[in-house]
């Protein structure tokens, strides 16, 4: 069996263990080279060493082929900035999000490989383990206006050592990415990916807590002053911008990153974990702000933070492998930990869909820019959005090759009054998915989601006054109700 599989690694792998291409072709040298692959049994199944060294590796991955039906990037339907794509309308161009109209593309595709590499070497220091999880993917619409292509996948890197976590991994605000139960990613609960550089303290008995530095350009939602670029003219009438609907973020730079922590504990029962986040909202003064002439002639910063809690419970009484998970979120001036985006990389700072019509009036849908701060005409300053999430998951087998997930979320942002073009917003999402196990490592699955986006007023193309006083028209407010999902077939391995 190891022999079987020391070859399969020396054909497919010479050029990542460092073995030349001649030994690799050369029988001769093949089976020499077998000679030193050894299993490595200290970190479970699948590890083997590199030859010469005492390090261990493991190499997985998956091969995977994904159909949309009114979604794109991964199951995430077109309820956001970082997810609508643009259509090519009859004498209208190229618009963007949130437009969309009867000549939208109704489906996409992507074809996604993935290479998993993973080493773990023993050390005075204890076990030093490095991830690496890259790959390359085939979009049939990768942008508004651009045509099927490839692109680079890039989903995590990093290095742990003596309780130590540095790179591109999960944000410790979250319980990781195995906690999910459907293909997309919800809109309500923190799933987000970041670079960090964090310590972790086990206490025994499952018992551990860690403080990280995370990359805080993940977790800006944006600074709104202005009103958002409308797709309509006073009057009513129709005209698509290249860009769709968006504010100037008069987000400033960087500095400082966002401080998480977290308290954990993982059991055979479950995991329970209580955490919390600081994040900088830095904001330059709008132009003709009081005393400011220019943009960034004065700036602002408030402390923005969030709190989140997690539980999952395993539940082998129902079905082995069965479990739930919850998930409740509070932020104010950070609103990224509460979701927002169906992307774990990209945060977002806009939420809707509108059905394009001749005319305003004959348009439906709706569109509501989402901020950590905006400029509020009351107190002449920027005043920080709040909001808070509850979501739900279950996972159910109804026999060992086949199961189900069932996802059900609802988050809310709350907007100050008197502020720039800006109204609360809430997204409310159900999901849920039937996966067939048909061989070992092989799944197939399709997943149906609701979306619905909903505020206080309805769409209308409002005057809203700026920081300078000058009145700009913004098209905000409505409700829209999305359905989607798609088909997954997927290879571990």
């Amino acid at each position: 069996m190891m022999k079987t599989y020391a070859g399969v690694l020396v054909a497919g792998a010479a050029l990542t263990l460092g073995i030349g291409p001649a030994a690799a072709a050369d029988p001769v040298k093949a089976e020499k080279t077998e000679q030193y692959l050894k299993v490595c049994s200290a970190f479970g199944a699948g590890y083997f060493y590199i030859p010469g060294t005492d390090t261990c590796l493991m190499l997985g991955g998956y091969l995977r082929s994904d159909t949309y039906v009114n979604a794109v990037g991964t199951f995430n339907p077109p309820i956001s900035n970082v997810s609508g794509k643009g259509f090519n309308g009859p004498g209208a161009g190229v618009a963007g999000f949130p437009l969309v109209t009867a000549d939208s593309s109704d489906y996409d595709t992507r074809t996604r490989a993935l290479l998993a590499i993973e080493t773990r070497t023993q050390t005075d220091y204890g076990v030093v383990r490095t991830l690496l999880r890259f790959g390359e993917q085939w979009d049939s619409q990768s942008q508004p206006g651009v045509s099927a292509g490839s692109s680079l996948y890039f989903e995590r890197a990093f290095i742990q050592f003596a309780g130590f976590t540095a790179g591109y991994a999960n944000s410790f605000f979250n319980a990781g990415s195995g906690i999910t139960y459907i293909m997309a990613t919800p809109y309500a609960g923190d799933n987000m990916w970041n670079t960090v550089l964090a310590y972790t303290a086990a206490f025994g008995g499952g018992l551990s807590a860690s403080l990280s530095l995370e990359d805080a350009a993940n977790r800006t939602t944006g600074v709104q002053a202005g009103a958002a670029v409308s797709a309509y003219t006073a009057g009513g009438a129709l005209i698509p911008t290249a860009t769709g609907m968006s504010y100037a973020s008069y987000e400033s730079g960087l500095q400082l990153p966002d401080l998480v922590g977290n308290v954990r504990l993982d059991q055979t029962w479950g995991t329970l974990m209580l955490s919390g986040a600081l994040h900088r909202v830095g904001a330059l003064s709008p132009p003709a702000a009081p005393f400011t002439s220019y943009v960034g002639e004065n700036a602002d910063s408030t402390l923005g933070w969030a709190v989140g809690a997690i539980a999952e419970l395993k539940l082998p009484m129902i079905a082995p492998g069965d479990s739930v998970y919850l998930q409740a979120n509070y932020a104010d001036g950070a609103l990224n930990y509460l979701g927002l985006s169906g992307t774990p990389q990209v945060h977002a700072t806009g939420l809707g869909s509108i059905q394009v019509g001749s005319t305003l009036l004959s348009s439906s849908g709706a569109y509501y820019p989402i901020a950590d701060a905006v400029w509020n005409n009351n107190t002449l300053s920027y005043s920080t959005e709040t909001g808070w999430a509850v979501s739900a998951q279950y996972k159910h087998y109804w026999m060992p090759t086949l199961r189900s997930g069932l996802y059900i979320g609802y988050v809310e942002v709350d907007v100050p009054t008197n502020t720039v073009g800006a109204f609360d917003v809430s997204v409310t999402q159900a999901v849920g998915n039937l996966v067939w196990t048909m061989a070992r490592n092989l799944n197939i699955g399709v997943e149906v989601s609701y979306s619905r986006v909903a505020g206080e007023v309805p769409l209308a193309n409002r005057a809203a006054t700026t920081a300078s006083g000058a009145a700009t028209y913004a098209t905000t407010g409505g409700s829209t109700d999305v359905w989607s999902g798609g088909m997954r077939v997927q290879r571990n391995f």
